[in-house]
């Protein structure tokens, strides 16, 4: 079970789970842990909650945050953090919208690497205070999302609720961004970060054709387990990883364009064969190319 299934498992009302997001109203007594478990670790995920009353307790990377309608009344969890604990008061009420893997990969995916300041930020800034009106704007957003879930079978309905669901997060993030300080950068870590951000734009730049870590490594003038120590340290993945989601985002983008055939894609990002193609691609994504091209076309 993914830990995006685990957290939906948690939820037993007013929640809607179609092509891969989870859309729920949260009460305490539809938060569900069963008595004498521990409240399960997730990671891997990306959700959002937003506090309208009571409070929350939640604890990220070890860290734990104090929620409420005046303080952290947003709490932004990404695929960097790791949640081991949440815990409603009978009064809680909010709402919470979380992203399965598959939905990043083939609704988000596409996008430049962003900036090492970026991941660091992103990491730092899980619980934020918004004013009242923020909040309002994405209440707002929510609504549209649970509005727009339609009937799933329906391809517009589909596209209409992803569409939603994306315009939701990506508010979220830019009312994120623009409320939170810059981080200063320390010098501690500057070093690292530099070789991080080189590191992407020589993938945004090669990994159509080459695959290899040992390839990146050398433009670096690094060794690939160094290079792997510091992917694994700002991005908690290891550096074969970043480069395969780099290259399956191309996979992914260039299914999506009819004008493309198989094998012209599997030429294209320099695999040996159709069929090694086919066998990365099912190793990533669980599907095989024809598949996911028949399901997004």
């Amino acid at each position: 079970m993914s830990d995006f299934e685990t957290l939906s498992s948690c939820l037993t009302a007013d929640r809607i789970m179609v092509y891969g997001v989870l859309v729920a109203d949260l009460h305490p007594a539809d938060f569900y842990v069963p008595d004498g478990k521990e409240f399960p670790s997730l990671t891997d995920i990306a959700f959002q909650i937003v506090v309208r009353s009571g409070s929350m307790e939640i604890e990220i990377d070890n860290e734990r945050y104090e929620c409420s309608p005046r303080e952290n009344n947003l709490v932004d969890v990404k695929p960097l953090n790791r949640v081991t604990g949440i815990i409603l008061s009978p009064d809680f009420r909010g709402w919470m919208v979380a992203l399965s893997r598959q939905f990043i990969d083939t609704v988000l995916k596409g996008r430049k690497p962003i900036r090492v300041s970026e991941i660091m930020s992103l990491r730092m800034y899980t619980a934020i205070t918004l004013p009242a009106e923020r909040i309002a704007v994405l209440d707002r957003y929510y609504s549209i999302v649970k509005e727009s879930a339609g009937n799933p079978g329906d391809r517009l309905d589909a596209t209409i609720f992803c569409y939603a669901v994306v315009f939701l997060h990506l508010n979220m993030l830019k009312t994120i961004r623009e409320t939170m300080p810059r981080p200063a950068e320390s010098h501690e870590f500057s070093r690292t970060a530099l070789i991080l951000e080189h590191f992407f734009s020589l993938i945004e730049e090669n990994v159509h054709r080459e695959h290899e870590v040992a390839f990146y490594a050398d433009k670096l003038n690094i060794t690939p387990h160094y290079l792997t120590m510091v992917t694994n340290r700002f991005t908690g993945r290891s550096a074969s990883k970043v480069i395969s989601e780099a290259l399956m985002s191309r996979a992914y983008a260039m299914l999506r364009n009819p004008d493309y055939s198989i094998q012209e894609i599997a030429d294209r990002l320099h695999f040996s064969d159709q069929s090694s193609f086919g066998k990365f691609f099912r190793k990533h994504s669980g599907t095989t190319p024809a598949s996911y091209r028949r399901s997004t076309l």
